[in-house]
């Protein structure tokens, strides 16, 4: 039964659940699209359970350490988890049409990355790389959610400062809920991947004196490093100003944000994309040209 679920089964539940929210915004009268929204993002949120669940069974790795595919899947779940929550309280706040987007980018762009396990995952460090990857992926998801609500205040900010009206399936709070929301989601986040990039830095060079090799000049690893300066600017400038001014933060958030989606979506596609490309020419070569190669470098290094 876990075996049938396939990526597509829980993303075709979430594009229903955009086009809802989309028509929700269009429409004045509006009122039973919202349970429809949630039934089936929560369906979704079920297949995409027990396909994470089928993952898990057939790796033998939870699915944070498995492959890139998996931890963008786990990524995507987490989400999806927070937009049912967040559902729930509030039965007014039209987060879906930021949040749900993003769920779909994640989820489609793990066609494109590698679904390969990792076999090179050494026993001896896999507890905390499950605590470094958690801790990324949390830290990430604040990030995410902090990029979600600095839009939702820029867009509400000219809505009032234009006197805009939009439909009764538009409904945004107030630009001091979302500026205090911000807040604490920057503070949540940051020591969050503080604490996961400095375990994986640790992991990093307890790996260099192995076999396998970690290069810290990966572009991941940079962009990573790129989004949690951007991160610590922000908390910092938020701590030390008494009175910050909010649509600033909410500007270098957005950016900061969208530097950690172009690290989770973009550069892990262009990179998977490399290596398969480098892999289709090396299988193109002749193997008397391998072969030849190979004999001829053994002969220069003795």
């Amino acid at each position: 039964m876990l075996s049938e679920v396939t990526v597509f089964c829980f993303m075709a539940s979430y594009l229903v659940a955009l086009g809802l929210e989309v028509t929700r915004f269009l429409r004045k009268k509006n009122g039973f699209l919202r349970p429809l929204i949630f039934l089936f993002s929560f369906a979704g949120l079920v297949a995409q359970t027990a396909y994470l669940l089928n993952r898990a069974r057939t790796t033998q790795l939870p699915p944070l350490l498995s492959s890139s595919h998996d931890w963008l899947i786990v990524f995507s779940w987490v989400l999806v988890a927070i937009f049912l929550f967040i559902n729930l309280i509030d039965e007014e706040l039209s987060i879906g049409l930021f949040l749900i987007p993003l769920v779909l980018a994640l989820v489609v762009s793990s066609y494109f990355v590698d679904d390969a396990t990792n076999a090179l995952m050494e026993p001896s460090i896999r507890s905390w790389a499950m605590l470094h990857a958690s801790l990324l992926v949390l830290g990430g998801v604040g990030i995410v959610l902090s990029f979600v609500l600095s839009l939702m205040y820029l867009i509400q900010h000219r809505r009032l400062k234009q006197k805009q009206n939009f439909s009764s399936g538009f409904n945004l709070p107030s630009l001091a809920k979302l500026s205090r929301l911000n807040r604490w989601a920057l503070m949540i986040s940051a020591p969050l991947m503080t604490v996961g990039m400095g375990i994986g830095i640790g992991l990093g060079v307890y790996v260099r004196k192995g076999a396998h090799a970690i290069s810290f000049f990966d572009p991941v690893i940079i962009v990573y490093e790129v989004v949690w300066v951007g991160m610590m600017l922000s908390v910092i400038f938020i701590l030390r100003t008494k009175q910050p001014n909010q649509k600033h933060i909410a500007q270098l958030t957005i950016w900061t944000g969208g530097l950690i989606l172009l690290t989770v979506i973009g550069i892990q596609i262009l990179s998977n994309v490399r290596i398969l490309d480098f892999e289709s020419w090396h299988s193109q070569i002749p193997r008397p040209v391998i072969e030849l190669h190979d004999s001829t470098a053994e002969r220069i290094l003795s």
